[in-house]
């Protein structure tokens, strides 16, 4: 038993020579790398580090070390006892080096990021490392002597009972309580990774097994063929997926089917993030074609980021991992390792990208020192990019995102390596950006998203944060550019968030991450009824300013006037329709309930006015309005009239409009309804939104009469909300005045009159330009 103490205190002394020796080891390595990006450090940093290592590194190493050695050290003394070999000391210390360098391929290919010490990356840092193994070897060799296999036996077993303590769990975090419903939309995804929102009520899943799944809300998994090869190894695999602005899934223009897909591509000895744009038809990827690869090509199946989001200008952002081995890449402006990009929809260049015009840069990168960046939005309210991306061990961020600007990694960072070494000296680096908000430990966030829906009031504006460590969604409050407030959320399901969005109906949809992965739709209050459009008097007068300008040009003429090519006037300030005695047609009359209105209201009607409201318009067709429209006395006192009664017109097309919403709500197919609510409600909101919705419907009414079509395809507001835009990055005004100008190009291709195209088509296009937001002054 004396034997077996004396082996056990001699192994554990190499152990610690061994373990003090790499940290220092490690620490000059590192900081070796960091030197060679031009980063300086003082003694004082340097010593900082080092005692940082000790503590922090050593230990790790030491359990690793002891792994290794006393397997290794058990080999060599077998091997001596039965070959005799002479130099003893040296066998041991080539033992510890070849046993180190088994065990850390071992866990290389266990552990899932490629490389567990930084310092072995190099060859030079991975032959200094297997060097602190043989000075433990030696070291054991010179205290043991010889010593018989029996006795290294014990020496073994009392080691590893030594060990069998090592290890304690992280502390769980509380989680408050939240009014929501979880619901299952689909099971039996294969690690999911992303969605997107179909404007007809489906999904696009990738799993990053490389396949990419149409889901239906009830759960029915449909695979897209088409999908580009995808190199599918640990972390890589198929990634995110976006829809291009504007699409709706219909034949035309390419970008109304344009789906962009991130991926893995190449093999395990070079490969790249890649990302490839196609036509989603049916359940069909055609005419895929790759619009960006990320250089250099590395090895490895690590870290590349693989978020997308598009800008209010049309261009998409890319992000893109450091490859876990090349952390110093994302300091380089050559490399697009560790950086976000910037590319128009076809893969070129935008000519105001920051690094355009540095020499040796490469122009699509927009931002760099980023580490693995896996959760990225545009805030089109505020016209701000807000990221957030993986810390080591601790340390993972949430930035703001801007041009050009460096984020720091890996000269600065809160976290530590895995094995506890230190990164770097710094958490702040000058000229480097600092976080919005860092988590220690970390969460290992994935999937972000903005919410703005009208399901959860109270959490409107707040940041939703994916975490596949600690199993949950981290609700981050911002205010004035600052995190004043972080929730943990929806730990109950015990599973990894992999990705979460806000959908078009206003609920949270979450992916968890597992081989038996779930899409979940978190719920909460649903109105019965579609937004009610308030405004102020103020912004009512606008809207009714704005409205004249749109029908009239803000001309008094224009208050009763008789269109080419139309079969009744248009009158008043919103243009309403007033068909002649005995005549209609297919669109809906509207002049005389504006007459009504007034009337209830109090307004005095001229006598001949009051009696014709009941009977139609007194002039028979064009001709004959015209004939009279100068000379009439009647025809003077109803422009006068409607000009001084605009209040009362823009009240009656607020009202009109408002009384509109739920019975458009009701009219679209039940599967979308709670979507369409969604989109009138957020449109509600604002000034510009509701002058929309109000000029919309005057203009081109609800879209619910079957005579309003041409071809069966309508163009009235109903259409124009099953139209918007499902992708993130858009305000629901640019949404909706998008969608409208869609509309009414295929009201135009289709309509049998050449007028509409020619000649209104680009009147309607210009009016639609009008809905914007109301500016200061």
């Amino acid at each position: 038993m004396k034997k077996s103490v004396q082996i056990v205190i001699a192994g554990a002394i190499a152990v610690v020579c061994g373990a003090f020796l790499g940290s220092l080891v490690q620490t000059q390595f590192n900081l070796g790398a960091l030197s060679a990006l031009g980063a300086s450090f003082s003694l004082v940093d340097r010593l900082v580090v080092m005692g940082q290592d000790l503590v922090g590194f050593a230990p790790v190493y030491a359990v690793l070390l002891a792994a290794a050695l006393v397997p290794g050290f058990l080999v060599t003394a077998g091997l001596l006892r039965l070959l005799g070999w002479p130099y003893r000391d040296f066998w041991y210390a080539l033992g510890g080096a070849l046993a180190l360098w088994a065990t850390l391929a071992l866990v290389d290919v266990l552990a899932p990021m490629p490389t567990l010490i930084a310092a072995t990356r190099t060859l030079p840092g991975l032959l200094a490392m297997l060097g602190t193994a043989a000075v433990a070897g030696w070291v054991f060799a010179q205290l043991t002597g010889k010593m018989t296999m029996t006795v290294a036996r014990h020496g073994l077993i009392a080691s590893l009972l030594v060990l069998a303590g090592v290890g304690a769990p992280e502390p769980a975090l509380a989680q408050e309580a939240a009014d929501y419903r979880i619901d299952v939309v689909a099971e039996g995804l294969d690690h999911p990774w992303s969605l997107a929102f179909l404007p007809g009520g489906d999904f696009l899943v990738t799993e990053r097994g490389g396949e990419l799944k149409k889901v239906s809300p009830d759960g029915h998994q449909v695979q897209v063929s088409g999908v580009p090869d995808v190199f599918a190894s640990g972390q890589a695999g198929l990634f995110d997926v976006v829809l291009e602005p504007g699409f709706d899934g219909r034949a035309g223009d390419d970008r109304r089917r344009g789906v962009f897909l991130a991926y893995a591509c190449g093999t395990v000895r070079e490969n790249h993030l890649c990302v490839a744009r196609g036509q989603l038809v049916g359940s069909e990827l055609l005419q895929v074609r790759e619009i960006f690869r990320a250089r250099p090509g590395k090895y490895g199946d690590a870290h590349y980021g693989g978020r997308m989001a598009w800008l209010a200008d049309g261009t998409l952002l890319v992000t893109l991992g450091d490859g876990f081995d090349f952390r110093e890449e994302a300091q380089k402006l050559s490399s697009h390792l560790g950086t976000i990009v910037r590319l128009n929809p076809d893969g070129s260049i935008p000519a105001d990208n920051p690094f355009v015009r540095v020499d040796g840069a490469l122009p699509e990168i927009f931002s760099l020192g980023h580490r693995n960046v896996q959760g990225l939005v545009y805030d089109a309210g505020n016209d701000r990019v807000i990221a957030h991306e993986h810390g080591p061990r601790g340390g993972d961020e949430i930035n703001l995102i801007q041009a050009g600007r460096n984020y720091g990694w890996p000269l600065a960072t809160d976290g530590r390596d895995y094995t506890g070494a230190m990164v770097t000296p710094f958490k702040r680096y000058d000229g480097t950006e600092q976080p919005l908000w860092s988590w220690t430990p970390s969460i290992a966030p994935s999937g972000l998203a903005l919410y703005d829906g009208h399901q959860f009031p109270h959490w409107q504006g707040n940041l939703f944060v994916g975490a596949l460590a600690n199993k949950s969604v981290h609700r981050v409050v911002l205010r004035e550019g600052r995190v004043v407030e972080s929730e943990r959320l929806f730990s109950e399901l015990g599973e990894r968030i992999r990705d979460v969005r806000q959908g078009p109906d206003g609920a949270l949809y979450l992916l968890t991450d597992s081989a038996d992965g779930r899409l979940l739709r978190v719920s909460g209050q649903v109105p019965e009824q579609a937004q009610a459009m308030t405004l102020t008097a103020e912004e009512l007068a606008w809207v009714g300013e704005r409205i004249f300008r749109n029908e009239c040009a803000g001309r008094h003429e224009c208050l009763v006037h008789w269109n080419e090519g139309e079969a009744f006037p248009s009158l008043g300030i919103g243009h309403f329709i007033w068909y002649p005695e005995g005549e209609s047609g297919r669109f809906t009359e509207s002049f005389p309930a504006l007459l009504d209105f007034m009337v209830d209201r109090g307004v005095q009607l001229p006598g001949w006015l009051e009696d014709a409201r009941t009977q139609g318009a007194p002039w028979p067709d064009r001709a004959g309005f015209l004939s009279s429209s100068s000379a009439t006395d009647e025809v003077k006192a109803l422009r006068a009239l409607l000009y001084e009664t605009r209040g009362y017109q823009v009240r009656f097309i607020q009202e009109r409009a408002a009384r509109s919403l739920e019975t458009v709500v009701n009219a679209a197919p039940e599967a979308q309804r709670s979507v369409i609510r969604e989109r009138l409600w957020q449109l509600g909101q604002t000034p510009g939104g509701v002058y929309a919705l109000m000029d919309y419907v005057n203009f081109k009414g609800e879209g619910l009469s079957e005579t309003e079509r041409y071809e069966g395809e309508g163009w009235g507001l109903l259409q124009v909300l099953q139209a918007m835009d499902t992708s993130p990055g858009l305000r629901p005004l640019d949404r909706f005045r998008e969608a409208a100008g869609r509309v009414l190009t295929r009201r135009a291709e289709l309509a049998e009159q050449a007028i509409e195209r020619e000649r209104w088509l680009p009147g309607w296009l210009r009016r639609l330009e009008t809905y914007r937001e109301p500016t200061a002054g």
